[in-house]
């Protein structure tokens, strides 16, 4: 699986509850492809974090391990393609649906990224807006209720 390349498979095996992200190794491998040079195994990479945001408590990756992945979305977020960009902001919408600090932390990278715009097949799609989906009453009463 290390050999991804071209991206038309990306999507089945490294996103959308699929098969690489319910591995043990999915986290491992995350890490290391977000560091990658190719796009597609970048963006690859963001989902499987994406995916491991929503694993259990129990399995999750630490909070540590998800702060540092909103620090290198946030370092290099504006560099990046428009297919790494859309990942790295489905990413960090997962990640700060996880806990307040998490939450925080997301939602002030997804303010200051602002509204990621898109192609779409259709051309009717409005820009992603992560901050939207991090900050709402339904997920601050859920995240607050975490915390007792």
């Amino acid at each position: 699986m290390d050999q991804l390349a071209g991206g038309q498979l990306a999507h089945v095996f490294a996103s959308c509850d699929a098969t690489l992200a319910k591995t043990p190794f999915a986290v491992e491998l995350a890490a290391r492809w977000v560091l990658a040079p190719d796009p597609v195994r970048r963006a690859c990479g963001y989902g499987l974090i994406y995916e491991a945001s929503k694993f259990p408590a129990k399995k999750a990756p630490t909070e540590a391990f998800f702060l540092g992945h909103i620090q290198r979305i946030a370092a290099t977020i504006d560099d990046e393609p428009e297919q790494v960009r859309l990942a790295m902001a489905t990413a960090l919408m997962g990640i700060g649906k996880r806990s307040a600090v998490l939450n925080q932390a997301a939602l002030k990278v997804a303010r200051a990224v602002g509204p990621i715009a898109f192609t779409s097949a259709s051309g009717q799609c409005e820009p992603f807006d992560v901050a939207k989906h991090l900050d709402n009453e339904r997920l601050r009463k859920k995240l607050s209720e975490n915390r007792q």
